[in-house]
């Protein structure tokens, strides 16, 4: 072999070692047993490890006591305690001193007796003998030097991005080396608003934020002498802003049976859009009358109502990430319409001179309801036509007529002034006027009915001779 070789071998063997060295210290280790047995004129305590540890011993005084302290142990599967009494050891005593360090404490009753330890397969493996008997060899203490990783920090947020009180996730668990890691956050303006402790045991957090923005979570990680990190670890998520929801009633008040427009066209949303609106109607009671989803831009309701009355219309706009915004209200009043155009038309048959004569006849007026649905008063003034030849000739009338209402159903009676009809006949004269009809519909702008009208002279003439009937179709808008 050269002397080139002799030197390089040296090397080898220590790279070697090293590596095999750094490998191992990566694995974690248990305290599997303590036991002692008695000889002759021996006490043997054998320490029974798992793999990949490591030991130092010293010793200390008052009281006496052996301390060996076992590097990379994860847990202690031995008793805390084992009483021995002999050769003046008096407990041996197993616990965990700090993270992935375990102690075992040999506990003397006197001064410290010959000893010796040495490592064996399963662990280590310590003798003791009385004072007088000389010790086959030096006792030799073995102290590993175990160097101590710096910390990795690592730490993740999700998600990036999320809506005002949704669940935010941190993971730290990807940190290395770590005894303990903590985590601060801070708002846009670099506030720092909170933070938390975390271990490799429990490397994990969820947290909320009741306002919207960016938030920062800076990171740092502790080795087992408590040395901080030196690594960047710091990670970002961002709390969407809401929409703001605006509603305009278009006119701001209306009629019952006219359509009012509710306008939410002008909500917005500072980092996004608008892509939903709901629509809500309640009552002065606070009950629910329609609902409306609009999905579509622009965003925007027809809505008629059919009683009077004042309601509250409440719009929710929601963007494109899911968040909502805080209601918008406006108040509307319905107005119930009593004023109407009315418009008859129908044929009338006249009597006189011991036969009937038919006319076509139209009248125009108002309408007013004085109670709603229950009594109306009719002022309307019209003529009829006659194709007959004289004596028989078109008159002109005005009616003065109340109606009562049940359901759809109306009856009423008045009085009419009106001109001749014959040539018989030298002046105008009054006629009592009474009706009976029945409502096609009512759609609070426009109704339709229709009605059977009976009339006669009630002085001077004869009411026998001279009283009309009319078939007749009354629109009201």
């Amino acid at each position: 072999m050269t002397k080139k070789n002799l030197i390089l071998l040296p090397c080898l063997l220590l790279i070697l070692l090293n590596f095999t060295m750094l490998s191992l210290s990566k694995e974690s280790g248990v305290l599997e047993n303590i036991v002692f047995s008695k000889g002759e004129k021996t006490l043997e305590i054998k320490i029974i490890l798992s793999p990949y540890t490591y030991h130092r011993e010293f010793k200390l005084f008052n009281p006496y006591r052996i301390c060996i302290d076992l590097f990379n142990i994860k847990s202690i599967q031995s008793p805390p305690l084992i009483q021995v009494d002999s050769l003046g050891i008096g407990t041996i005593r197993a616990s965990m001193f700090k993270s992935n360090i375990a102690r075992v404490v040999i506990d003397l009753t006197e001064e410290f007796p010959p000893y010796k330890s040495e490592s064996f397969e399963q662990g280590l493996r310590i003798v003791f003998w009385p004072e007088e008997e000389p010790p086959e060899e030096e006792p030799q203490v073995i102290e590993e030097i175990i160097q101590i990783e710096d910390a990795i920090c690592d730490i993740k947020v999700t998600p990036a991005k999320a809506n005002i009180n949704d669940s935010i996730s941190v993971d730290m668990s990807g940190s290395q080396h770590a005894k303990s890691m903590e985590v601060e956050v801070f708002d846009s303006k670099g506030t720092k608003i909170t933070m938390n402790e975390l271990t490799p045991d429990s490397p994990k957090w969820e947290t909320k934020f009741d306002k919207p923005g960016e938030y920062t979570f800076k990171g740092k990680a502790f080795n087992i002498e408590g040395k901080p990190s030196e690594n960047p670890c710091e990670a970002k998520t961002y709390i969407n802003f809401p929409p703001v929801s605006m509603l305009e009633s278009q006119p701001p008040k209306g009629n019952v049976g006219r359509p009012l427009t509710f306008d939410a066209s002008g909500s917005t949303d500072s980092d996004g859009e608008v892509v939903e609106v709901n629509f809500t109607i309640a009552d002065e009671m606070g009950n629910l009358v329609d609902r409306f989803v609009d999905n579509e831009k622009p965003f925007s309701w027809e809505k008629v109502f059919r009683k009077k009355g004042v309601y509250t219309v409440t719009v929710v706009a929601t963007d494109d990430f899911g968040a909502v915004s805080e209601p918008f209200q406006v108040e509307v009043a319905a107005k119930q319409k009593n004023l109407f155009f009315l418009f008859d038309a129908g044929a009338l048959a006249a009597r006189g001179d011991g036969t009937y004569v038919g006319y076509a006849a139209g009248r125009i007026g108002l309408l007013y309801k004085v109670l709603p649905g229950t009594l109306d008063i009719i002022l309307s003034g019209g003529g009829a036509y006659s194709p007959n030849d004289a004596p028989w000739k078109p008159f002109y009338s005005v009616n003065l007529l109340l109606n009562f209402h049940l359901g759809p159903v109306f009856i009423g009676a008045g009085g009419v002034y009106t001109t001749n009809d014959k040539e018989t006949i030298s002046s105008r004269y009054a006629e009592a006027i009474a009706n009976v009809g029945f409502e096609l519909f009512d759609n609070s702008r426009i109704s339709a009915s229709i009605f059977l009208e009976a009339m006669g002279p009630v002085v001077d003439l004869s009411f026998q001779d001279h009283h009309k009937m009319m078939l007749g179709f009354r629109l009201l808008f």
